[in-house]
């Protein structure tokens, strides 16, 4: 996990990470910032600011979590599939924003199955971004969003990543991509697009 002072939290966002830590505390349970938030928080531009907070954690610690946080709970914790998609999913509303816990979430697209690990990430490839004096929150990785991106066929996305990705530590993002790739099954043209879009000479 490596520590970066990126851009400042937003003071909503930094009540709600103070309110995630304190009741999480007791549960020993890994959770990572995720989505349009995780990006902005990363300098990625995007064309508007985020509607709420994802959240993303393995199965096990999206059941200890949402046990941890019921008391903000606007729904019951529930398994969710789509032809795409498979998750635990759960949402809660905290200091006045919308927050979407997504467990064990698995993505089929391209001929590809991915995996989310969010305890393996956390250690390995999560930026940990100051949010107080001696308190960090850890952000998805940056490679993660680029796969899922373009898994959805979301190029305003996985473009603007790719862009921030080149510019800023441009091997530690190639490192965690060929390790995705490495855990998970990736068609060869998946590879291909991702390996391409990290290519600070590719042509876009």
């Amino acid at each position: 996990m490596n520590t970066q002072q990126l851009g400042t939290v937003p003071e909503p966002l930094k009540e709600i990470f103070f309110e995630l830590e304190v009741h999480t505390r007791g549960s020993d349970s890994t959770w990572l910032v995720g989505g349009s938030t995780g990006l902005l928080l990363q300098g990625v531009q995007l064309a508007a600011q985020p509607r709420d907070l994802d959240l993303y954690a393995d199965q096990r610690a999206a059941e200890d979590l949402h046990m941890a946080l019921r008391r903000y709970a606007t729904d019951e914790q529930t398994e969710s599939e789509t032809p795409i998609y498979r998750s635990m999913l759960s949402h809660y509303e905290m200091n006045g924003v919308k927050v979407e816990l997504v467990g064990a979430f698995e993505v089929r697209a391209m001929d590809s199955e991915y995996r989310v690990e969010a305890e393996y990430l956390a250690r390995t490839h999560a930026l940990a971004v100051p949010y107080s004096e001696g308190k960090t929150v850890r952000l998805m990785p940056l490679a993660h969003e680029l796969v899922f991106n373009v898994l959805r066929d979301r190029p305003d996305r996985y473009e603007a990543i790719a862009r921030v990705c080149q510019a800023q530590e441009p091997e530690r993002h190639r490192l965690a991509l060929d390790d995705l790739m490495a855990r998970n099954r990736f068609s060869g043209e998946l590879s291909d697009r991702l390996r391409t879009l990290l290519d600070p000479k590719a042509t876009r």
